[in-house]
C-alpha cells in the first residue's frame, strides 16, 4: 500500500459520510428517531460513530434491513415494514428522519410519498444521504435545512432583544455536548437568552422558537454557516461568524465580538470572573512549573475540524503552553477558515494531503492534540516520539467517562490540566527510559 493510500484511509476515519452527520443532526433533538434505509453495513457504521459520544443512540437509530432484489426493486416494503414496527412498539419520535444510504438513493425510492402513505401521527424528515452527497458536515447541515423547513413557523415572529441562538453545535463531536453546555452557561451570565442550539440538546418545541432570536451565532463553521444562511434569507435573521471560545482571553474576545453586535448587559460581571479564574491558573501553573519546569513542546499538531483546530491552536499558543513549531491540519476544507495567526503551518485535508503525509513521516517530539487516527499513523513509526492527546473521534488514546467541556473557562481550566499531565507523564516515562 503506498503512502497516499495510507493517507487516504486515514481521511476517511476522520471524517464520516454524509448519513451520519445527518443522523447526528437529528439524533441531537431528544426523543428524536432515525430510521437507516440501506444495508446493515451503512447502519452500524453511522452507529459506530454516534454511541461514541451516546451510548443509548442505538436505542433511537434502526434500519430496515433490504435485502439484495432491493438494490432493483427498490425497498418501499422494508421501509413500511420498519415504519409499522416503530408504531407496534408504541414509539412516538419527537420527529423521524428517514434517509436513505448511497445504494438505495440511486434506487430513487420515493421516501416521501412512502411516509405519507402511512399517515405517521409524526413529523417525518426525509433525505436520500451517503458518502456521494459528501462528509458529515454536508449530512448535518442538509438535515437542519430540511428541519428547518418542517418544524419552524412559516412566518417570522417578534425577535427578543437579547435572545440568541446556537448555531452549528452537536452533540457528536468529542465533549460536544458539555461545550453546548458551557457555551450556554457563559451566555446567559453575559445577559443573553439562549432560545435553541439546533442539534445539540435542544427539542422540536425550542427550535420553534428560532426565529424570536435578535441574532444567531455560528459556532462550527462547517457545521453552522449553511443553516445560519438558511434562516437569514428565511426570516431576515442575522448572523455572525463567531467561531468557539478557547482559553479565558479567548472568550473574553468572543464575547466582546458579540457586544460589538449585540450589546449584553453584564459584560462587566463575566469579565471580574475571568479575572479570579486567570488567578487561579496563574497560580496551578506556577506549582505545576515549579515541579515540572516551563511546559514546552518541540512541536504541536492540532488536528480535528476546521472550527475548532484553528480556534484551539490560537489559544494554545497565546495562553497555555510555549512551543517550538505549531502545526495544524483541518479535517474538512472551509470556504472561510477561522483565522489562527499562531500556527505556523495549516493544512487541509483533501487539498493538502502531500504536505501532511511529508509532516507525519517527518515530525518527531511532538505532542498531537488529534484524533486516535493521526496517532495511529505515528505509533506505526516506531522511532517518532509523540504525546496524544486526543480532542476529536476517533478517541482511544484517552478514556472520557465524564462530560468535561474544552471551551469557555470551565474548559481553559480542563484543556489546561490535561496538557501539563501529558507533559509531566512524558517526562517521567522519558527518565524511566
Amino acid at each position: 500500500m503506498s503512502k497516499r493510500q495510507q493517507w487516504a484511509n486515514i481521511c476517511n476515519r476522520v471524517d464520516t459520510c454524509a448519513l451520519t452527520g445527518a443522523a447526528a443532526f437529528v439524533a441531537g433533538i431528544p426523543q428524536s428517531e432515525v430510521l437507516i434505509n440501506g444495508p446493515l453495513w451503512c447502519y452500524f457504521y453511522a452507529l459506530r460513530y454516534l454511541e461514541r459520544a451516546d451510548y443509548t443512540t442505538s436505542l433511537r437509530i434502526r434500519g430496515s434491513q433490504p435485502d439484495n432484489n432491493a438494490v432493483v426493486y427498490g425497498a418501499e416494503k422494508y421501509i413500511v415494514q420498519a415504519l409499522q414496527n416503530l408504531m407496534a412498539e408504541g414509539q412516538k419520535p419527537s420527529v423521524l428522519l428517514l434517509e436513505s444510504s448511497c445504494a438505495m438513493s440511486l434506487i430513487g425510492d420515493d421516501l416521501k410519498g412512502i411516509v405519507r402513505k402511512e399517515d405517521l401521527p409524526f413529523p417525518v424528515i426525509t433525505m436520500d444521504c451517503g458518502g456521494m452527497l459528501g462528509g458529515f458536515a454536508e449530512g448535518y447541515t442538509r438535515a437542519a435545512q430540511r428541519a428547518f423547513e418542517l418544524l419552524l413557523p412559516k412566518q417570522a415572529t417578534e425577535r427578543k432583544p437579547l435572545a440568541v441562538n446556537l448555531i452549528g453545535q452537536t452533540d457528536f463531536y468529542l465533549q460536544g455536548a458539555a461545550d453546548t453546555e458551557e457555551l450556554r452557561r457563559v451566555l446567559e451570565l453575559a445577559g443573553y437568552e439562549v432560545l435553541a442550539a439546533p442539534g445539540s440538546g435542544s427539542s422540536v418545541e425550542a427550535l420553534q422558537h428560532i426565529p424570536e432570536a435578535a441574532l444567531n451565532i455560528v459556532t462550527n463553521i462547517e457545521l453552522g454557516l449553511a443553516p445560519a444562511q438558511y434562516l437569514e434569507k428565511k426570516y431576515g435573521m442575522p448572523y455572525i461568524i463567531a467561531g468557539l471560545p478557547y482559553g479565558i482571553e479567548g472568550t473574553l474576545r468572543w464575547l466582546e465580538k458579540l457586544h460589538a453586535v449585540l450589546p449584553c448587559p453584564y459584560l462587566a460581571k463575566l469579565q471580574a470572573e475571568a479575572e479570579a479564574l486567570q488567578q487561579l491558573a496563574n497560580a496551578k501553573n506556577s506549582e505545576a512549573r515549579l515541579l515540572w519546569g516551563a511546559l514546552w513542546f518541540d512541536e504541536v499538531l492540532v488536528s480535528a475540524p476546521p472550527t475548532q483546530a484553528l480556534c484551539l491552536a490560537q489559544s494554545l499558543r497565546t495562553e497555555w503552553a510555549d512551543m517550538g513549531r505549531l502545526t495544524v491540519i483541518c479535517q474538512q476544507s472551509l470556504p472561510q477558515l477561522p483565522e489562527c495567526e499562531a500556527a505556523d503551518a495549516v493544512y487541509v485535508v483533501g487539498q493538502d494531503d502531500e504536505a501532511i503525509e511529508q509532516y507525519l513521516d517527518t515530525c518527531n517530539n511532538v505532542l498531537v492534540l488529534a484524533s486516535s487516527s493521526e496517532s495511529s499513523v505515528l505509533y506505526r513509526r516506531n522511532e517518532c516520539s509523540f504525546i496524544p492527546c486526543n480532542i476529536a473521534y476517533p478517541a482511544q488514546d484517552d478514556i472520557f467517562f465524564s462530560k468535561t467541556p474544552f471551551v469557555g473557562f470551565k474548559g481553559c481550566l480542563h484543556l489546561q490540566e490535561r496538557l501539563w499531565n501529558k507533559f509531566s507523564a512524558d517526562l517521567l516515562q522519558k527518565r524511566v527510559r
